[in-house]
This record gives C-alpha cells, sequence and structure tokens, in this order.
C-alpha cells in the first residue's frame, strides 16, 4: 500500500513538473554537455537527465503491481548559455586563435572571420548570438593589401532555438552590425551582403545533440545499477524526447524533456546488517578509497594546472588536504555493518567542493579551449551525485571505470591511467602547490622496514639543554619567549647533517637520553632556521615558529624518529600512517614527498614537518589578519589543530561542543607548547611510553 502511494505521488510531482533539485547548489536544473561533432570531448548529459532516470528507478523499485500502467514523464531541463557557447566554439570557430572563417574571397586580402562568440539573452527576453567579427575587401599589390573596405565590429544576431529529434539547433531571424564603439554600423551594400550571406547559413549548421550523451549516461550507470533497475533504465531513455518549445531563459534555454516510465515493478526488499567485512572485502574497500584519492588528484592537477590562480590553487589545496584527512579517519575502521559508507562520503563532500571550484572559474574563460572539457566533467559528475542523493537506499557505488570515464572527459589527451596510486613523489603536485624540497641528509638510504641498532655517535658542539622546573610553576598564559632562550647566529647547514648523522639510527634509552635530548633540540632548531640558516625565525612569528616545531614533535613522537622492534631498529610509524619525528601521515602527504626519506632520513623528516607548519602557521596569520583577534595563542593552536585534523579543523579548539577526544588532544598540545615556551625539557622515556600506549 505504502508503495503504490509513493508511486502515485511521484508520478503526480513528476507530471506537475514540480521535482527539486535538492542535491546540487545554484537555481534550477542546468545541463552542461558537449557537441555531437566533437567525439574526442566524450559528450556527457547533465544532471536533469541524472534525476529523472533516479525517480524512474525510484518508481520502478518502489511501484507495486497495483499500479503497473506505463506512465509518461515529462521534466524541465536548461541548457547553460556558457555550455552552448563552449560547443559553438567546438563546431564553429576552428581556425587559427579561435577564429571562424566565414568567407574567404579570391585572394589572402578577401576575408570575414569571427571570434568571441556568445550567448545569452537579449533585453527583450529573445535568443541573441553576438560575435566580433572583420571584413576585408582588398587586393594584393606589391605585397601589401590595399582594402577599399575594411569593417570591424559587432554582429548581433536574433536566433530562435528549435527541436530536431533530440537535438537542438538555431534559425538566425535577424542581422544588425554595430560599430566597436556600440554605435549602430552605417556598413551597407555589398559588404553588409557579404556578412548577412556568410554568418547566417554558418551558424545555422550548429546543432547541439543529446544522443551520444544518453549512451553515456547508460553506460555511466550500467556497473553500479541493480540489474533490474538497469532494464528500468534503458526501457525509460529508449523513449526519451523533446517537447518543440524552447524559451530563452536567463542563465540558458529551457526545454521540456519527456519519456515513458515502464510499469511498476515488485518492490526490492533491502536486506539486513550485512557481516563483518573478510580480509579480502577490507582490501578490496581499501583499494577503493585509493582510487577515490588518486582521481581526486588527478582532477585537482588537471584543474590547478589550467588555471594559473592562486586563490583557485589555495582552495585546490585545501579541497586535497581535508579529502586526504577524512580519507585517513575511513582507513582507520572500515565500513561497519549497516554503517554509512565512507567512500561515498568523501565522494558527496569533495565533489560538492570541486564542482562549486570549477563552476565558479567556467564563467571567467580561464580554462580556454578546454571549457567544455570541463563543463562535460561537472555535468557527468551531478549525475552520479544527483543519483546518490535520489536513491541513497540502493547501495550503489561508484566503480573505478566510472571514475576512469569522468577522468577522460576533463582529460581525454592523458592516455595514463588517472587511477594510477603510488607514494612517489608526483613533480606536478608538488609545483601546482609550491612544496619545497625538504633538507635532506647525502648518502644512500637503508633497505627494508628494519636496520641493526646504532649507538648514540658523539655530537657536534651544542648548546646544553635547558633546565628542568616543574610545571606548576608555570604562569596559567604563557607565550612570551624568555630572553635566555634566545636564538644562537644561525649554524650552517653541515651542522644540521652532522646532527642528522649523530642521530641515525638511534633509539633513545635510559643510556643515552640526556645526549640524545641535547642534541634533537639542536636539531629542531636548526631546522626551524631551513637552508639558509635563518627561515621564518628573521621574522616577527620566528620565536612563535620554533616553538611550534619543537612543541609539535613532542606531541606527535615524543622527539623519537626510530624505535626499537625485537632486536632491530625501524623507524617510528602510527597506527594510521603518520611517520618519523614529525609524524607526516603519509597519506595526507602523498606525492608531496618521498616515503623513503621520511621514514629513513631524520633530517628531510624534520623539514618535511616545519615546511608544511610554516605554510599552516601562515595561513592562520593571514586569516586572523582579514577575521580573527591576532594573538599568538591563535595562532599556535590554530595551526596545530590544522597540523592534526587539516584545514577543515582550524577553528575546532574554539569550539565549545568540540568532542572529547580532540579536545584532549588540543589541551595536551597547549600544554606542552607553554612548558616549551618557558625553556623546560621533557621527560622522553616517560612520554615514549605513553605514546606506545596510545598508538
Amino acid at each position: 500500500m505504502i508503495h503504490g502511494i509513493l508511486y502515485s505521488y511521484v508520478k503526480q510531482k513528476v507530471n506537475q513538473q514540480n521535482f527539486a533539485a535538492r542535491a546540487l547548489p545554484g537555481k534550477g536544473l542546468n545541463l552542461m554537455s558537449s557537441p555531437a561533432t566533437s567525439p574526442k570531448l566524450h559528450h556527457q548529459l547533465a544532471v536533469i537527465i541524472a534525476k529523472i532516470v533516479t525517480v524512474i528507478i525510484l518508481l520502478g523499485l518502489l511501484g507495486t503491481a497495483a499500479d503497473a500502467s506505463a506512465a509518461e514523464l515529462k521534466a524541465p531541463l536548461t541548457i547553460d548559455y556558457l555550455a552552448l557557447t563552449a560547443a559553438l566554439k567546438t563546431q564553429i570557430y576552428t581556425g587559427p586563435g579561435g577564429r571562424a572563417e566565414f568567407w574567404q574571397g579570391d585572394n589572402s586580402c578577401q576575408y570575414l572571420v569571427g571570434e568571441n562568440p556568445r550567448l545569452g539573452r537579449d533585453p527583450h527576453g529573445a535568443l541573441a548570438l553576438t560575435t566580433d567579427a572583420t571584413l576585408a575587401l582588398g587586393l594584393p599589390i606589391a605585397g601589401q593589401c590595399i582594402s577599399p573596405v575594411t569593417w570591424s565590429g559587432l554582429v548581433k544576431l536574433d536566433a530562435a532555438a528549435y527541436v530536431a529529434g533530440l537535438t537542438l539547433r538555431l534559425r538566425i531571424t535577424d542581422i544588425n552590425l554595430y560599430n566597436l564603439n556600440g554605435s549602430k554600423s552605417l556598413l551597407v551594400g555589398h559588404g553588409f551582403d557579404l556578412i548577412k550571406g556568410n554568418i547566417i547559413p554558418k551558424l545555422e549548421t550548429f546543432s547541439f545533440d543529446l544522443h551520444e550523451p544518453i549512451r553515456n549516461l547508460e553506460s555511466l550507470f550500467d556497473e553500479a545499477l541493480p540489474p533490474n533497475a538497469a532494464s528500468n533504465l534503458h526501457s525509460a531513455l529508449a523513449t526519451l524526447r523533446l517537447e518543440p518549445q524552447v524559451i530563452a531563459e536567463t542563465d540558458g534555454l529551457r526545454v521540456t524533456l519527456a519519456m515513458v516510465l515502464p510499469p511498476a515493478a515488485a518492490p526490492i526488499t533491502v536486506s539486513g546488517p550485512a557481516a563483518p567485512l573478510t580480509p579480502a572485502e577490507i582490501t578490496a574497500w581499501q583499494t577503493e578509497l585509493d582510487n577515490w584519492d588518486a582521481f581526486l588528484v588527478f582532477a585537482i592537477e588537471q584543474v590547478g594546472l589550467t588555471l594559473p590562480n592562486q586563490q583557485v590553487r589555495d582552495q585546490l589545496f585545501n579541497l586535497l588536504m581535508d579529502s586526504r584527512y577524512r580519507l585517513v579517519q575511513a582507513l582507520m575502521s572500515p565500513q561497519a555493518a549497516g554503517g554509512p559508507d565512507p567512500i561515498r562520503l568523501l565522494f558527496l563532500y569533495d565533489w560538492t567542493q570541486l564542482r562549486s571550484i570549477i563552476k565558479a572559474a567556467a564563467p571567467t574563460r580561464a580554462f580556454g579551449n578546454r571549457t567544455l572539457q570541463f563543463l562535460s566533467f561537472i555535468s557527468a559528475g551531478d549525475a552520479l551525485f544527483a543519483f546518490d542523493q535520489a536513491a541513497p537506499a540502493l547501495g550503489v557505488r561508484i566503480s573505478a571505470n566510472d571514475l576512469r570515464r569522468l577522468a577522460r572527459i576533463m582529460a581525454p589527451q592523458v592516455t595514463a591511467d588517472p587511477l594510477n596510486f603510488t607514494f612517489r613523489e608526483d613533480p606536478s603536485l608538488q609545483q601546482l602547490f609550491g612544496i619545497p624540497q625538504p633538507l635532506a641528509m647525502p648518502g644512500p638510504l637503508p633497505e627494508g622496514d628494519t636496520i641493526p641498532p646504532a649507538g648514540l655517535a658523539p655530537s657536534p658542539a651544542l648548546s646544553p639543554a635547558p633546565a628542568s622546573t616543574s610545571l606548576l610553576s608555570l604562569p596559567t598564559f604563557l607565550l612570551k619567549l624568555p630572553e635566555a632562550f634566545a636564538l644562537e647566529n644561525p649554524p650552517a647547514p653541515p651542522q644540521l647533517i652532522a646532527l642528522g648523522r649523530t642521530l641515525t639510527p638511534v633509539v633513545v634509552d635510559s643510556g643515552n637520553v640526556s645526549h640524545y635530548q641535547t642534541d634533537l633540540n639542536q636539531l629542531l632548531t636548526l631546522t626551524a632556521k631551513g637552508a639558509d640558516g635563518v627561515g621564518k625565525l628573521n621574522s616577527p612569528d620566528g620565536h612563535l615558529f620554533l616553538l611550534m616545531v619543537k612543541s609539535v614533535a613532542w606531541q606527535e613522537s615524543c622527539w623519537r624518529q626510530f624505535i626499537r622492534l625485537g632486536s632491530r631498529v625501524t623507524y617510528l610509524e602510527s597506527s594510521t600512517g603518520d611517520i618519523g619525528l614529525m609524524q607526516v601521515n603519509k597519506h595526507v602527504w602523498r606525492g608531496f614527498y618521498s616515503l623513503p626519506h621520511l621514514e629513513w632520513d631524520i633530517v628531510y623528516n624534520a623539514s618535511a614537518g616545519s615546511d608544511i607548519l610554516e605554510r599552516l602557521m601562515q595561513s592562520q596569520v593571514n586569516r586572523q589578519a582579514s577575521n580573527l583577534p591576532g594573538t599568538a595563542e591563535a595562532i599556535a593552536r590554530s595551526t596545530y589543530s590544522a597540523y592534526n585534523g587539516g584545514p577543515a579543523a582550524w577553528d575546532r579548539w574554539r569550539m565549545a561542543a568540540e568532542p572529547s577526544a580532540l579536545k584532549q588532544i588540543d589541551d595536551t598540545f597547549w600544554d606542552k607548547f607553554r612548558v616549551t615556551a618557558s625553556g623546560q625539557s621533557f621527560n622522553i622515556l616517560q612520554c615514549a611510553a605513553c605514546w606506545t600506549r596510545l598508538h
């Protein structure tokens, strides 16, 4: 009974053309697709088609035999002017420099060319097409063009869009010429006739075809749908047609799609909670997470390297970091039976962010001749997004092949597998986000996961460790660096290398803790100075940065790079893949840094961690300059929260409702920061024992 009521209700709403685009931001339901004459662009259907399909599937899955007759569904569809213009360029404006060659006379001095077309609605509510144009009617004399007629200006055409099957075409109804200053052109006679007689027929060859997008939509969902839902999809799409009426809206051309729904099928019974995942299922699930991360990196690189815009790149960096911190959380707990699918949640969040970045950049023409590729990519992803939102109970998963199809839409020229997953450094990723190469020790790295232990070598001339005092004697708020803790003149990088050799591969124990702590303190001091021996320490935030490096290393690893595993030594690694002294997570920073160096090179690990801190701290300083109170406490605490939880965690320590586990992490860091600021040392061995229990 309930299924029958739902079927009737949804059918009524659909026939009233009143189902809402609740899954996607923005006004209305938009389609961005590519022209049928450009197969390399992998034409894709927009979100509205996907919503229609999901309604079909819901009707087919939730309906009952009591209402088994076929029904026609009609729904509005808006084809964005930006997509139409991009398709027009792809079909007609194909000459050098993106020009349309409308006419070529008897010699090179006679031509009519157009460029920069734009489609939109005029003030009277009609469809208008405007193009820049240049007409030359000249004669070649002595190697030069003598032109009795040369005209450059704007050609404004009134147009009417009409439907031919599943294709949208244009009919030009009027033409007017304007000079570059916007005044009506006085060009008449032969020149006007040439423009009218060549531009109009050429532009009327333009078509916007939906046949190929529909085929691609079918293939996009074939792997994700249950068999009976896929059958409903194919049956319904076979009846798809466009209604004759086309309306010029503010943001695009509005048409009406119609298709016949299949008879309602018996409802599918959703199974109960699944059994715990087997080891093989966990491995497959982790592979799905890797596939999504590889896909997101591919998409981010395509967008970021195409757009030389620092603001966009900052947005992409934050998107990638937040996604990867969520990915680490997902890796900690494979999908519980009956619980939410973390891969689906990653897709929903990341896609929303990526979509908004691309959508905002597309109207600026920043993508150049790749605009249509990126718009088609958005359309196909929107279809998957909409499908998930309309029918989440079906448990649809986005397959690896779906992700590959999306990637090919965005970058058909790339032949490499977009889902290739590796922990190797990615120069494109490093270049895109300006990630510097960390300092590193010379020489080969150990091979394998463990090596024989080594004793603590004699250390270079270093300052003594600060005397220890009781934490109880500290003031409740201490940020200002004492004069006694002021930095010495910056040493040369070779001292840092010498310290790295002294501390590799040393495991701190009761026999070497005093020398070890002294050496590690100096290594962190030199690391904070960077390759030039100065780094941020010559800036107003320099003392704060030094405190951050030391207190974060304490919080993350208890100042340790190596631990003992039986009779051998290995690098410190947490259960979530945090590596070494600064606990640089191998999943979060995949591609940015060398994993073997993070594991075995203490100088590299310290340098990478301090580079990350420097980037985050500078971002927080910039944020506070425009939004927040600029206190040293806010800089330190927000920087660490982002280091620990990603850019989305900047202000979590300020939240009254911060989860208790995260509050403990943030409060513990703050305690350690204040101890470090006072010039005190800490008990490494006691800290290490506690770290082992927690990790």
